[in-house]
């Protein structure tokens, strides 16, 4: 009997805001993304892979990053945003990272963004990726936490978070401060990791990225009696307020690198 426990990813392609929801986000972490990606040496014929590529904007951005003699696969459960994607060194996989059959040693850098805090089996789904980079190949992961909008100063804020926090227990909204320690189990090298806190100002992309997030999961909280319809509409309205000033998500990327023979 299979015991492994499946990704419980709750933001669905088919909601009709969720490409624009994505769109946002990319805006927001894109820039941070492509440094830290730039940071590992990723170049001219590398072969990657891009794990839970959601619009593929990253995928995009590796395959220009490669070149013709490198190569990139986007993996999605869910490949419905990616049908953009034309570049001939890029392919489009529909699968679940802890299913994916891959050779041993064959890549020389895997990213995910947004994915683990979606997997139960974390631990699992990295020792599978550890086990597909060549030696000196690169992972390069990043997560949200909520170490800081749970310090906002603002208790009807933190609130709103605990409900979603509570409601939603497949999602690890502490995900990020794991990472560290997740990678060096993993069994790579070279570990290392940075951060950026979000600061979260009414009416501005990020705002509305975290809109159409609490409405995208509403339906699941109201369902689970952590927080009510006027409690969420309040959060929503003060999003709408260009005075409002809120702590925001802790995004952390870590890498390592399998160790040479």
């Amino acid at each position: 009997m299979n015991t492994v426990a499946v990704p419980a990813y709750l933001l669905e392609h088919d909601w009709e805001e969720e490409p624009r929801r994505l769109q946002l986000l990319e805006r927001h972490a894109d820039p941070t993304t492509q440094r830290r990606l730039a940071d590992t040496g990723v170049g001219a014929g590398c072969r990657c892979l891009e794990v839970g590529a959601g619009r593929g904007s990253i995928a995009s951005w590796l395959a220009k990053r490669v070149g013709p003699t490198g190569h990139v696969t986007a993996l999605d459960l869910d490949t419905s945003l990616l049908a953009w994607l034309d570049e001939p060194n890029l392919d489009v996989v529909a699968g679940d990272v802890l299913e994916l059959d891959l050779p041993e040693g064959s890549l020389d850098l895997v990213h995910a963004r947004c994915v683990l805090m979606h997997i139960p089996e974390r631990a699992s789904a990295l020792e599978r990726i550890a086990s597909w980079l060549r030696p000196g190949g690169c992972l390069m992961v990043e997560e949200l936490d909520w170490m800081a909008i749970a310090s906002d100063p603002d208790p009807e804020r933190v609130a709103m978070f605990h409900a979603f926090d509570t409601a939603l227990p497949t999602i690890d909204f502490e995900c990020g401060r794991r990472l560290l320690g997740d990678v060096r189990e993993a069994g790579l090298d070279e570990v290392a990791a940075d951060f950026r806190v979000d600061v979260v100002e009414g009416t501005t992309p990020l705002a509305q990225w975290e809109q159409l997030s609490v409405r995208a999961l509403s339906d699941r909280v109201l369902a689970a009696g952590t927080a009510t319809a006027v409690q969420i509409e309040a959060h929503l309205a003060r999003l709408d307020d260009p005075g409002y000033r809120g702590l925001g998500w802790v995004w952390v990327g870590a890498r390592g690198r399998r160790r040479l023979v």
